[in-house]
């Protein structure tokens, strides 16, 4: 029982692992982060139940019993997450190296403990006391990175701009892992000879904290860049919110001018009727009429949003494209309208790139903003496209093609930090985005930074 349990307590190093693998991923789970959690729950345990009485009834080495533990969390870790291959890897591995590092700090910390370890030269299994360490540390260490996993990471996950690092960035913790690994003492004595051990212990916990400062730097910047780009779409939103003003204003001043002038009209449209002078009445009315009809139309009651369609409407008429509105928003919007109007301009955006390689006649643009209820906004845009496109792990189009992949990141990124939800789909030739976005308290704290 004793062996039994020294097993069970070093394996079970991969629950914390797994606790803290997920938190940074809890926006990008494939199923619901309850059955997830309860998933979890009773696989894990059984799995360490069952190697633990496997490896304690034939007294097999512990390392390769952790890394077979190691590589089922990973295959579990890769069916509930839809993230691309190296931002799993990264999220995997530094998960991984931070249960490594505790093992290996428990082992220098307790030394003198191992050092009378009967069953070390045979099987590398840590004392009870020793796994127990290690246990605690690994949710000592996890605690204190629980700002960098609930905060900084989900931020650099999201950031488009990111998007190249991950292909590279997962070496990192994996060959601190390796490293960690190459670090284990053949003999626990060893440790105890001269200074090594109180000069080890401080050198050891550099590599936890340069990897904590290096993220962190990284969460920073991200955040830094993020702040810049809200910036800039605040700017350009109130450029476009300027210009509709303008002409809005124009169209007032105009139909003031119309009705002040109103009698003089009738006065000539009626010379030129008795008198018979048809083609001069309508060349007196074409430019009367060419105006009313420049009258802007009002897409709907909030004004960024509505500024916003109104500048993606005359690009799609610049060039002919047949765009749809069905805009049923309230004035005010739950969310922060600098978030809500960059979703909306990147896959209007998008979508009118994508139709300008078709010919004229099939460019079309659907686009659906509406509340389904309060706090609860539904964004839908939808369009043609030639080609073929096929859908990445992220569930992002994985063609490199002008007008799709473009932002979208970003997009699904800003979804996720109000807890929505987004799905796209390639049926029939049509591309379609569809984003569903509730306003929940992580709403209401941007929209007061926002503001």
């Amino acid at each position: 029982m004793d062996i039994f349990l020294r097993y069970a307590v070093e394996l079970a190093i991969i629950i914390p692992d797994a606790v803290f693998i997920f938190l940074p991923v809890r926006g990008w789970l494939r199923f619901p982060p309850l059955r997830v959690a309860l998933a979890a729950g009773v696989f894990l345990p059984v799995y360490i139940v069952a190697a633990a009485d496997v490896c304690s009834r034939f007294l097999l080495p512990v390392i390769p019993a952790l890394i077979v533990s190691v590589i089922v969390l990973g295959a579990f870790f890769a069916c509930c997450v839809k993230l691309s291959p190296g931002r799993l890897l990264f999220c995997f591995f530094y998960a991984i190296m931070r249960g490594a590092f505790c093992l290996l700090f428990s082992i220098f910390m307790g030394a003198d403990v191992e050092a009378e370890n009967t069953l070390w030269e045979a099987t590398r299994l840590l004392s009870l006391h020793g796994g127990i360490t290690a246990l605690a540390l690994s949710f000592v260490f996890g605690v204190v990175s629980l700002p960098l996993l609930m905060r900084g990471f989900p931020v650099l996950l999201a950031d488009e701009r990111l998007e190249r690092m991950w292909n590279f960035q997962f070496i990192v913790p994996a060959v601190a892992t390796l490293f960690i690994a190459w670090m284990c003492p053949v003999s626990p004595g060893n440790l105890l000879i001269g200074r090594l051990r109180p000069v080890s212990l401080p050198l050891l916990l550099l590599l936890p904290l340069f990897l904590y400062l290096l993220y962190g730097f990284l969460w920073w910047m991200a955040v830094s860049y993020a702040e810049s780009a809200r910036l800039q779409r605040q700017t350009e939103l109130l450029q476009m919110e300027n210009k509709r003003y303008e002409e809005l204003q124009r169209s007032m001043e105009y139909s003031r001018a119309l009705r002040h002038d109103f009698r003089q009209h009738v006065r000539v449209i009626g010379e030129f009727v008795q008198s018979g002078r048809i083609e001069e009445l309508r060349e007196y009315l074409r430019p009367i009429t060419e105006a009313a009809a420049k009258t802007p139309r009002v897409f709907c009651a909030n004004h960024s949003v509505d500024a916003l369609a109104a500048h993606y409407d005359a690009l799609a008429e610049e060039q002919e494209t047949s765009i749809e509105w069905k805009l049923s928003l309230p004035a005010r919007l739950p969310m922060a309208e600098a978030d809500y109007c960059a979703m909306l301009g990147n896959l209007v955006e998008n979508s009118l790139a994508a139709v300008c390689e078709l010919p004229p006649q099939q460019r079309r643009v659907s686009v659906l903003c509406r509340t389904m209820s309060d706090g609860i906004l539904a964004l839908a845009v939808d369009n043609p496209y030639a080609g073929k496109i096929e859908l990445d792990a992220d569930g992002l189009p994985r063609s490199r093609r002008k007008g799709h992949g473009i932002g979208l990141a970003s997009v699904r990124g800003a979804v996720s930090r109000y807890g929505g939800t987004m799905s796209v789909r390639t049926e029939n030739g049509a591309f379609t985005v569809e984003i569903v976005i509730y306003a929940d308290k992580t709403a209401q704290k941007l929209i007061s930074a926002d503001s």
